[in-house]
């Protein structure tokens, strides 16, 4: 209309490489019990009876004396930025490759904050991606300490690394002596600068430990193997924990995959080098690298077969799968020349644990690593249609270690199972549902060219699915295997509407079992929840309250008579 807005639209949201969901506070009201009756040394039964006497005081106070004159602020924070109780509210924090972050609320797609990084550029990596590192090092559960985010990037000017780090709920930058203040100012729009590093970043990881202050470090390792720790005053801890601490580096043009571990020394602590993989054979380059999502659970060990017994998984946390892709120097009179490989590479060791060659296919290949199993896509030359494989790896029907895995105790070989699937249509990326616990069955997320997300459960993609089901393969619940993938149209989660040009997709546990919060982004941004296996920790709202509390409480009452009738009846016949 004239004059009016009717629509706007941030155009560096098209070009989102890095996302994390961050979880936001609690109340105020939550956070004022914390900080009152956290104290250690308190009875139980008592913080109980205080805590209830504090929110009915506070109840209490605002309906009666609070006479509703916040600001517009306070408002804002209530309505958007508090938890919810099942932890489905999330803040959608987004870094795009020109150099602006956004703080995206999940329910409404609002942007509640944005700033704008003016020399921060991402990396060049392989295959010409780009890559900004989003760290989540503390966050919103460990009050009175704010939260903190960092992300890690180039110069635009000068080319050298730099750091940025900012507050992910009011997107307000930060250092790391602010953070642990307990009160931080919003911020809406701002032009900011990094901080430049005086090295050269070639690895940045994240500690899985944290602090005394709840603040995972960051250990950034430069071209000169150095180890630099941050923030600086976590150094004797990664120092005490170095022994342990491994990692690796790939080169995508020499085609090799390095490992290293922390050695300290006098002047700090250095990345030493202890194997090296050359996976470029026959002139093919790394085109990706995947690791398992470090926030992952694994409920089931195993799975039981017909006769009773368990076939154990294969639970390597350090298993790394490398793609390198190419052309076949031996199909030289035909024009189906590619061809792609498959590396599974423990990061600790370096051992080769399988390879396999796909040859007349090509990628872009699409790949999801989750517990013990690898999906990934293709498209064959061949028969000029796109197909899913997926391996599954077990340790068989005795488990090497039950209490914790160790890549240095030389674990047996894996058995590998694997089978291949045709897909109707053209994927563009992958993505698999992830849960607070591990306990729903897993959904594969496909975005596929036409702007439809299917999601197919993971028994679909299961390389047991035999091709003459038996009474014992149909009690463990298996299917018959048929080369085509079903496209059931109400499995499409996004309905009717199209996102287009999916380049990933995001997905994070909320606080119930059942649902898994999606973030899908591209050309175009798309938020919503899968439950696998259906909403089985939640109740339906028809039930029937009034009717269970009322056979309940008739219940108690015919419990408490029929004891008292046979009391009374117990009693005439010790008479007679």
């Amino acid at each position: 209309e004239p004059g009016k807005f009717m629509w706007t639209r941030e155009e560096s949201l098209s070009s989102v490489i890095s996302t994390e969901m961050v979880d936001l506070p609690v109340s105020k009201i939550m956070a004022k019990m914390e900080d009152e009756f956290g104290v250690e040394g308190c009875v139980s039964l008592c913080i109980y009876i205080y805590v209830c006497v504090y929110v009915l005081c506070d109840v209490f106070f605002i309906i009666f004396i609070d006479d509703g004159d916040d600001d517009d602020n306070d408002t804002l924070d209530e309505t958007y930025l508090t938890r919810d109780e099942f932890n489905l509210h999330k803040l959608i924090i987004a870094v795009t490759s020109a150099g602006k972050i956004f703080g995206i609320d999940s329910n409404s797609g609002k942007n509640i904050w944005k700033i704008y990084v003016e020399d921060l550029s991402p990396y060049k990596v392989m295959s010409g991606q780009h890559v900004l590192p989003l760290f989540v090092q503390r966050s919103s559960s460990h009050f009175p300490h704010q939260p903190l985010c960092t992300v890690i990037g180039r110069s635009k000017a000068t080319g050298k690394s730099m750091i940025f780090s900012f507050h992910p709920i009011s997107g307000t930058p930060t250092t790391y002596e602010s953070s642990s203040s307990e009160d931080t100012p919003p911020s809406t729009s701002s032009s900011l600068r990094g901080n430049l590093l005086p090295y050269k970043v070639t690895n940045a990881i994240m500690l899985a430990q944290f602090d005394v202050h709840f603040l995972h470090p960051l250990l950034l390792i430069d071209d000169q193997n150095k180890v630099h720790v941050v923030p600086s005053s976590a150094f004797e801890q990664v120092r005490k924990l170095s022994s342990s601490l491994f990692t690796f580096i790939a080169d995508g043009a020499k085609g090799s995959v390095d490992g290293f571990r922390l050695v300290p020394a006098r002047d700090g602590l250095w990345a030493q080098s202890t194997w090296s993989v050359d996976v470029g054979a026959s002139g093919q380059t790394i085109s990706a690298v995947y690791s398992k999502h470090p926030n992952e659970h694994v409920h089931s060990i195993g799975i039981v077969l017909e006769d009773r017994s368990v076939l154990y998984k294969y639970l390597n946390p350090n298993l790394i799968v490398v793609v390198t892709e190419g052309e076949d120097a031996e199909q030289k009179e035909t024009l189906q020349k590619g061809v792609f490989s498959v590396h599974l590479i423990d990061g600790v060791t370096g051992d080769l644990i399988f390879h396999c060659v796909h040859r007349k296919a090509r990628g872009p290949v699409n790949l999801i690593h989750s517990e013990n199993w690898i999906v990934y896509s293709y498209w064959n030359q061949k028969h000029r249609r796109n197909e899913l494989a997926v391996l599954e790896l077990y340790e068989g029907e005795r488990q090497s270690n039950a209490s914790a895995f160790s890549s240095l105790h030389h674990p047996p070989q894996p058995i590998v199972m694997r089978q291949a699937y045709i897909f109707p249509s053209h994927i563009t990326t992958l993505g698999v549902s992830m849960t607070e616990k591990g306990l729903t069955n897993k959904e594969i997320l496909f975005a596929m060219e036409s702007g439809s997300i299917l999601g197919l459960p993971k028994v679909f993609i299961d390389p047991r699915r035999p091709e003459v089901v038996s009474p014992e393969s149909r009690e463990e619940g298996l299917i018959p295997y048929m080369p085509e993938l079903p496209k059931p149209a109400d499995r499409i989660i996004n309905y009717y509407q199209l996102v287009h040009d999916i380049r990933h997709i995001k997905t994070a546990p909320s606080g119930l079992e059942s649902t898994s919060l999606v973030f899908c982004f591209g050309l175009d941004l798309f938020f919503t929840r899968v439950t696998p296996s259906k909403m089985f920790d939640v109740l339906k709202e028809d039930f029937d309250y009034f009717f269970i509390s009322s056979v309940l409480i008739g219940m108690i009452v015919v419990s408490i008579v029929s004891q008292k009738l046979a009391q009374r009846k117990l009693l005439h016949r010790a008479w007679k």
